[in-house]
């Protein structure tokens, strides 16, 4: 099983940029793989001037489709929990973020990083594609 997951990984799109359905201001939150590393990126608005980004832990498990999309994510401390599920046009996005647990781990981050919290789960429309 989890050589299948890791060859699912391994294959999917290396960008999804998913937008909160609903909200005033549209939330955006878009996940990259830049290295090794997964990572998510946040911000309010039109404009990702002022992007929280934070690295998603090793055993995140990620898979981005025409069909699907797929993030889990979480820390042994209980500092980061990312539940990403559905299709691209029909998502539900749950981000827990602790500063105060995180930064007992990385300790290059910022209390910014509870902003990519969404308080519960919460619906998305994702647009999956290639580098930017």
């Amino acid at each position: 099983m989890l050589a299948l997951l890791l060859t699912l990984t391994l294959q999917s799109a290396p960008l999804a940029t998913c937008q909160s359905v609903g909200l005033d201001p549209v939330r955006t939150w878009r996940f990259d793989r830049p290295g090794s590393t997964w990572r998510v990126t946040h911000w309010l608005g039109a404009a990702d001037a002022n992007a929280t980004r934070l690295s998603l832990p090793a055993n995140a498990a990620v898979l981005f489709s025409s069909d699907a999309v797929s993030v889990k994510a979480r820390t042994s401390n209980g500092g980061i929990d990312v539940a990403l599920s559905g299709t691209p046009a029909q998502g539900r996005l749950d981000i827990y973020v602790s500063y105060e647990l995180e930064v007992n781990v990385d300790t290059s981050l910022t209390p910014a990083i509870d902003e990519l919290n969404t308080a519960g789960p919460i619906g998305v429309r994702c647009e999956i594609g290639g580098p930017r």
